[in-house]
């Protein structure tokens, strides 16, 4: 059952305009999409989409960087960007009466970049990958992606390198600009306190003509690396893992249990590996799991932070927990529990207007449905304990998870991912 209170429309020149009109809203939340991602880059380039996004507050023709800042104070808005592997948005939150104005910034920001100060930003984005490379966590998960999707561009991050980043001169991102902020790519999302028609003529108005372009094909060929884990030596406190094999589109039929078993295992504080890793053996402090759908693919992920000295325990445990999801079904009291906590956290969000342009934003990138609140609560009630091991049995096989580590000293934690009968210990 599509949410029939989200209006598409599709303007003469290509671009889609999607509103989402909530009469008990207080705020408008606007969003410019651009379907281009990480994915979406050859290598020599890697990062070019996320210095793009900075980029866009660099200025435009009418307002530098500051100026940039002042209009949006001026009508209080609150403004911001991402990148993510599959796309790029612009996006602004505000009051009703300044919709026009919003949708002027926004739409000049992505049209008429002046890409000002490039060698500056450039240098700033470079400092931004240093800063992840003191977050060892994040290194683990990183290292995770790209031995799931080894050879993908999907296991590249996000950011790009120093050296790919550095490599990024005007020309390029002037190129990169011109062949991708096109009207097959880009489309507009409102939710809030607007009116559909009047969204669109604005839309229109200020993006209507944008210059037509080929938009990215995607699919994911990832190839098998020599080894199915990975260790980096960094002097931490800590001893930081990554586990997780490759998952379900974000369209998928299995979506929601998939969502089950990944909070059953890990999703909360009375989650499986919380309660085993954490409370009962006092092994990490951190340890949790999620399932993150793309277009064309997802992953699985688990992630435990210990100490050297109780890191195999861990993982020993984390493994015991993942054969145990396989073997035996989920009880239904469990079961029950992780359905009304995926129903509230899935609901309680679209109380939000942010969250609900974002919610119709992700759908347009990943081709999911849009699903009303109603089908999506009667989707996560229909999800059953067969679902959930049927989900584990295909996915997280011991034998095809991938596991990243980065930590003090080198310790053999894949022996834990290999059947029974072959463990040591």
């Amino acid at each position: 059952m599509p949410d029939e209170n989200v209006v598409e429309r599709v303007l003469p020149g290509g671009v889609r305009v999607f509103s989402e009109p909530l009469e008990e809203a207080q705020s408008i939340a606007l969003g410019v999409w651009i379907r281009a991602g990480s994915r979406d880059e050859p290598e020599e380039v890697a990062g070019i989409t996320h210095l793009m996004e900075h980029m866009l507050f660099k200025g435009t023709p009418s307002m530098d960087a500051l100026g940039i800042a002042q209009a949006f104070e001026s009508i209080g808005a609150q403004e911001n960007a991402a990148t993510s592997e599959e796309y790029t948005v612009l996006y602004a939150r505000f009051l009703p009466e300044h919709l026009e104005r919003a949708l002027e910034i926004v739409s000049e920001m992505v049209r008429e970049p002046t890409f000002a100060d490039l060698e500056r930003e450039r240098e700033v984005i470079v400092e931004e990958i240093k800063m992840y490379e003191d977050r060892p966590d994040q290194m683990a998960d990183e290292y995770l992606s790209s031995l799931i999707f080894h050879g993908d561009p999907l296991g590249r991050p996000v950011i790009g390198s120093v050296e790919t980043v550095r490599g990024v001169d005007l020309d390029t991102i002037r190129t990169f600009h011109e062949r991708t902020y096109t009207a097959p790519n880009v489309f507009v999302v409102g939710a809030g306190r607007l009116d559909p028609d009047r969204f669109a003529a604005l839309v229109e108005e200020r993006l209507g003509d944008l210059p037509q372009g080929t938009p990215f094909e995607r699919e994911a060929r990832p190839g098998r690396p020599e080894s199915r884990f990975f260790y980096r030596h960094k002097e931490t406190e800590q001893y930081h893992v990554a586990l997780g094999a490759r998952g379900v589109p974000a369209s998928s039929e299995d979506r929601y249990a998939m969502a089950a078993l990944s909070n059953v295992l890990g999703g909360g504080m009375s989650s499986r590996l919380f309660q085993e890793v954490r409370e009962k053996r006092g092994l990490a402090y951190a340890v949790y799991a999620y399932h993150h759908g793309y277009s064309d693919t997802g992953a699985m992920r688990i992630y435990v932070g210990s100490t050297t000295k109780n890191v195999r325990e861990a993982v020993k445990v984390i493994a015991h927990e993942i054969g145990r999801i396989q073997e035996e079904p989920v009880p239904e009291d469990e079961l029950e529990r992780t359905r009304q906590q995926l129903k509230s956290s899935t609901l309680l969000a679209l109380e939000s207007t942010s969250a609900r342009m974002n919610r119709v934003g992700r759908s347009v990138v990943t081709g999911t449905e849009l699903l009303s609140p109603e089908e999506m609560a009667s989707r996560i009630e229909a999800v059953t304990a067969d679902d959930v091991q049927r989900l584990a049995r295909e996915y997280l096989d011991l034998e095809k998870i991938y596991l990243a580590a980065v930590g003090p000293e080198e310790t053999d934690l894949g022996e834990y991912l290999q059947p029974e009968g072959v463990r040591r210990g």
